[in-house]
């Protein structure tokens, strides 16, 4: 298949995993014992080029880029004897992918997808560890989204959301400024530790979040919140 075609493919939003399949296929990777290194190099060229042309680029894409480059850095690290940067200094890559950087901060990748780097895997068992990554993230989305709604209902319509958006982000920022590190904890910035409050300080936070102004991250639920600038 010519890259033109594959080009489209991507900009038609045409499935994620016929990209591949045509990935592998063009670049002669063998189907049993795929390259992830070499697969994730092709993948990210492909990418690379949408970005120079300007062309719009669907999420699920950016989201398995991430994944793979996850992969590629656990192929790479008892290779090197220590663990591996995704974007390492000498990499052509560098500076280049940023916002995959950001998606990888949001991916925690359970097993089967890090067993399958140990031992050689087909491209039928990478597809479907992928589709089970993905299956993941969307659904903590959807809690996520699910949890926003409550939390406006708690909050009320009479409240001026942008307001508070400011008022967090200011607070963010001292704490950041304050404890000289790049995270702060949720709990932090909560006034006091009671319901009310909570919810008064989350709904805000959810909107940067998803603003991409900030990064939260949270091992467990109901766990401690850790938010960094993006």
């Amino acid at each position: 298949m010519e890259e033109q075609n594959l080009l489209e493919m991507i900009i038609k939003e045409q499935s994620w995993e016929e990209l591949i399949y045509n990935i592998v296929s063009y670049e002669g990777l063998n189907p049993w014992d795929v390259d992830i290194i070499k697969l994730t190099d092709s993948f990210l060229d492909y990418i690379k080029k949408l970005k120079i042309l300007d062309f719009r680029i669907p999420a699920k894409v950016v989201l398995v880029a991430a994944i793979l480059l996850k992969l590629k850095s656990e192929v790479l690290s008892p290779l090197k004897g220590e663990e591996s940067e995704y974007f390492p200094d000498d990499s052509k890559y560098s500076g280049e992918f940023d916002w995959i950087k950001q998606e990888l901060e949001r991916i925690n990748l359970k097993p089967p997808i890090q067993r399958y780097v140990k031992r050689k895997v087909t491209l039928d068992e990478l597809v479907s560890a992928l589709r089970r990554a993905m299956k993941v993230k969307e659904k903590k989305e959807q809690i996520r989204r699910r949890l926003g709604k409550r939390i406006s209902k708690e909050i009320g319509e009479e409240e001026d959301i942008e307001v508070r958006i400011k008022e967090l982000m200011s607070d963010i920022d001292g704490f950041l400024k304050e404890l000289k590190s790049g995270k702060v904890e949720f709990s932090k910035i909560v006034d006091k530790w009671e319901r009310d409050e909570i919810v008064r300080h989350l709904m805000p936070l959810l909107y940067l979040s998803s603003r991409g102004k900030v990064l939260t991250e949270q091992e467990e639920f109901f766990k401690e919140i850790f938010i960094s600038k993006i």
